[in-house]
């Protein structure tokens, strides 16, 4: 009987830290589905330190710290922080990471759409990077839809390069109904 108590006193103190661990993501994914971006953003730095803090728990649940990830460039990526969204990506190699670098160089190219080479440039890094994705997490409609219409824009823009893009070509996934995948 004292053995079974002590276990379960164990099992609860694990618990809590779990529960304190985890706190952040909690806390970003409601400020996410308030609309706090800003504060979605900080919860997640939170989460990723704590990450960084132990670093065999990345190796320990590789799953949640992608999607801590994943979920803080989406934020970043509603937040228009581009630039940043491409640096983070490439510093933490995340799967997830991939597919929103891809998002972020694709609106790179479109912000630079009357300068050609630019555009090609841009364009011809988002198809890499969703084809990283695609590589990473091979049942991922959104990063094979968005792969196939980079590589359609990067053939038009080959055969016409003073050709538009037509304005109802847009990626899968960075509208705001689909920002953020749940933890738990």
């Amino acid at each position: 009987m004292l053995v079974f108590t002590g276990l379960l006193l164990v099992l609860g103190g694990l618990l809590l830290v779990a529960g304190w661990w985890l706190h952040p993501i909690a806390d970003a994914e409601q400020a996410v589905r308030e609309g706090r971006h800003q504060p979605a953003l900080e919860s997640y730095g939170v989460a990723e330190k704590r990450f960084a803090a132990l670093p065999f728990s990345k190796r320990l649940l590789p799953g949640l710290y992608d999607l801590v990830i994943k979920n803080e460039l989406a934020v970043m990526y509603a937040l228009n922080q581009y630039d940043a969204v491409i640096d983070k990506a490439g510093a933490t190699g995340t799967p997830g990471g991939k597919f929103w670098a891809g998002c972020a160089l694709f609106v790179k190219a479109d912000m630079e759409w009357m300068k050609t080479e630019t555009r090609m440039s841009w364009l011809a890094q988002a198809h890499e990077e969703f084809r990283r994705a695609i590589e990473a997490s091979p049942a991922d409609f959104d990063a094979k839809f968005n792969y196939e219409l980079t590589a359609k824009l990067i053939a038009d823009l080959r055969k016409d390069p003073n050709v538009e893009r037509p304005r109802d070509m847009k990626l899968l996934k960075p509208a705001e109904s689909q920002l953020l995948e749940k933890v738990g």
